[in-house]
C-alpha cells in the first residue's frame, strides 16, 4: 500500500528537466523519501478506533498535504513532538522497524525536515487541527529548476556517457530548456549538417529515449521527453 500511495504522488507531481554542463537532470518537485515518511508515520499513528474517518492525500499546487485521525496522544505536543516516540499502535511501529520502512523509532519529524531542507526547500510544517494531525509539504512554486544543486546523482544523466555528439547535446539543450520542438530542416540548418546526418543524429537520440518523434514524413517533430 505505501508504494502504491508513493506512485500516486509521483504520478501527480511535476518533474522538471533540465541540461547543465553535458548532464540531463531530472528534477522532482518534492524529495519521495520525506514525503513517504510522512505516510509512514500516518500509518503507524492514526486512530483505528475512528471509523469511516480515513487517512488523507491532498495534493495542492503548492503543496501536499497528509493528515491522519487521532491527534497527538497525550503527553506529545508540537512542541516537544521531535525525537519523542509515543504511539497508539506498538504492533504496526514494531513491524515497520521490521520491514525496514522505518529506521528508529521517534526519528520521523526529523527525518522529514532534513529531507526537505537538504532538498532546498522549507521545512514541512506539522499542525494539529481537532483530533487531527496534518504535515504539510511546499513545494518550490516556479522556481522548480533551482532544485538543480540538490538533485541525487541517480537523476543525473551524462550525456557524453550516452556516446551523443556536440550537436546531439546542443540539440537535447534547446528542446529541454527552451521547450522547443525541432524538425528535420530546423536541425539541418541549426548545426549547417545534410539531411542524412540530421536523420541519423535524431534517430539516435530517439534510441537512446531522449526525444520521441511525432508525426510522420514531413511533418515529423522531435520533442524531449
Amino acid at each position: 500500500m505505501i508504494d502504491e500511495v508513493e506512485s500516486f504522488f509521483r504520478r501527480n507531481t511535476r518533474i522538471a528537466n533540465k541540461i547543465v554542463e553535458f548532464k540531463r537532470i531530472n528534477i522532482p518537485e518534492y524529495p519521495y523519501e520525506a514525503i513517504r515518511e510522512a505516510i509512514i508515520n500516518a500509518i503507524a499513528h492514526r486512530d483505528y478506533n475512528r471509523r469511516g474517518a480515513p487517512i488523507m492525500f491532498s495534493i495542492f499546487d503548492d503543496r501536499i498535504e497528509i493528515s491522519n485521525p487521532g491527534g497527538l496522544i497525550s503527553g506529545l505536543s508540537l512542541d516537544n513532538i521531535e525525537g519523542k516516540h509515543e504511539t497508539r499502535n506498538k504492533k504496526i511501529c514494531e513491524i515497520f522497524s521490521e520491514t525496514k520502512d522505518m529506521e528508529r523509532f521517534g526519528t520521523g519529524i526529523t527525518k522529514m525536515k532534513e529531507l526537505m531542507l537538504d532538498y532546498g526547500l522549507k521545512e514541512p510544517e506539522f499542525l494539529e487541527e481537532g483530533d487531527v494531525f496534518t504535515v504539510k509539504f511546499y513545494g518550490p512554486g516556479d522556481n522548480i529548476l533551482d532544485l538543480v544543486s540538490n538533485i541525487p546523482k541517480d537523476r543525473v544523466i551524462d550525456l557524453k556517457a550516452l556516446s551523443l555528439n556536440d550537436r546531439q547535446i546542443k540539440a537535447l539543450e534547446i528542446m529541454v530548456n527552451q521547450e522547443i520542438t525541432l524538425t528535420n530542416k530546423l536541425y539541418q540548418e541549426e548545426f549547417s549538417v545534410s539531411r542524412f546526418t540530421a536523420t541519423r543524429d535524431l534517430t539516435n537520440l530517439v534510441d537512446k529515449e531522449q526525444i520521441v518523434r511525432i508525426g510522420k514524413g514531413k511533418s515529423t517533430k522531435y520533442k524531449a521527453i
